[in-house]
């Protein structure tokens, strides 16, 4: 049985942030065990503490899209809580960070020069580009936490596969454009093997003289199977593992974007697809603000800066034939409703931000595209069960 899988939105506000109701970049990858970061922004650590899912304690993993403020500024007060208690495995870090070249020098010089008092041990990983220098982790430059991270170089095509697996699931980076090195991860289950009826009938019907020493029953065999190892027979025949499979669960995060067709191929069939939407021209029979608008001028707008339209979001979903699409990174204008608000000023909130979906829904083609809001949490249900072959 799949284990429980979400995602819960921390900050869904762009760089013009924070504003009431929409903290700065920070999405949560929620396992059983453990969560996963993805950006960090200031107030993230406040976000969490709203949250009844997700724990400072069962954070492990933070990958950083890019270096803006709006993205990792968040980290180093987060740091001084995960890191403030005991950590048995001293030779192992507490924390992984990942992100692009500078990652290191950014964390080591704030935690040099504010000093907190940590316990627990961190590594920060870099994903460097062909070309790209890592910064050093040299024993005299390391902070007194720190461990020595990886230099993880990209394939010839430009993307860096499988770089990490843990909670059963494997990460994938690829990148994508934007006015500084950016990236996009994909976090992706291996295929799930069932044993359906007709497998545990012919399972069942194995003869006794035949398994394996040790083995009593034939049932005894299905873990091994399921965990895609065959299994020779004392008659010599191989027991094959089933053919019948979930396909795996997979998650495409993205950073902030104009243009993420250099991870098209990484993210296609995604689960889930979390898109950047920074830019949207809203008519002026809804938001009458925006009467000097056109739609050329604001896709204008965020190709200069490195940004994309609802449109643009649901064009790549299309592309990569995503199932879902979130929407994140809205501009501080697109204010979402609050309680303490006007009826009729909610009213218009609310309508600017089902122009948005809207639009980016009609790119698409594929669903209701969602804009999300700050502390929602999306549970990401298993596939339906079919043949996949499993290598």
């Amino acid at each position: 049985m799949p284990k429980p899988l979400s995602v819960t939105f921390l900050g869904t506000c762009a760089g013009g942030g924070p504003i009431q109701g929409r903290a700065c970049s920070s999405t949560s990858l929620n396992h059983v065990s453990a969560s996963w970061l993805i950006d960090c922004a200031e107030g993230t650590q406040d976000q969490i503490r709203k949250t009844s899912n997700v724990h400072i304690s069962k954070i492990r993993k933070v990958f950083f899209t890019h270096l803006h403020v709006d993205h990792c500024m968040g980290i180093i007060p987060l740091m001084t809580s995960a890191l403030r208690f005991e950590d048995v495995r001293q030779r192992e870090p507490r924390l992984e960070l990942y992100g692009p070249a500078g990652l290191r020098k950014l964390i080591r010089l704030n935690l040099q020069i504010t000093q907190p008092n940590l316990i627990g041990k961190y590594a920060a990983h870099e994903l460097l580009v062909s070309g790209e220098q890592p910064t050093t982790c040299v024993q005299e430059e390391l902070f007194k936490n720190e461990l020595p991270g990886r230099d993880i170089l990209c394939d010839v095509s430009g993307v860096w596969r499988d770089f990490e697996t843990s909670e059963g699931m494997s990460v994938d980076a690829g990148p994508i454009l934007h006015r500084i090195a950016c990236i996009g991860y994909v976090f992706r289950e291996p295929p799930i093997l069932k044993a359906s009826p007709e497998f545990l009938s012919i399972l069942d019907n194995t003869p006794r003289a035949f398994l394996p020493t040790g083995v009593q029953q034939p049932r005894q065999l299905l873990r091994d199977l399921l965990a895609n190892r065959p299994i020779q027979l004392k008659n010599g025949d191989i027991l094959q593992p089933p053919s019948v499979a979930e396909i795996g669960r997979k998650i495409v995060i993205l950073g902030d974007t104009c243009d993420a067709s250099g991870m098209a191929g990484l993210a296609q069939d995604a689960s889930l697809l979390v898109h950047e939407s920074t830019n949207a021209y809203i008519p002026p029979h809804i938001d009458p603000k925006s009467s000097k608008q056109t739609p050329e001028s604001v896709q204008a707008k965020a190709l200069a800066y490195g940004h994309s339209t609802p449109a643009m979001a649901g064009d790549f979903a299309r592309r990569i034939n995503a199932q879902r699409l979130f929407l994140n990174h809205l501009s501080a204008k697109f204010q979402p409703p609050l309680p303490y608000q006007s009826r009729a000023r909610n009213e218009e909130r609310t309508a600017i931000l089902q122009e948005i979906e809207r639009q980016a829904s009609e790119a698409w083609g594929g669903g209701r595209a969602v804009c999300a809001s700050d502390l929602l949490t999306v549970h990401i249900p298993h596939h339906a069960t079919e043949q996949t072959p499993v290598s």
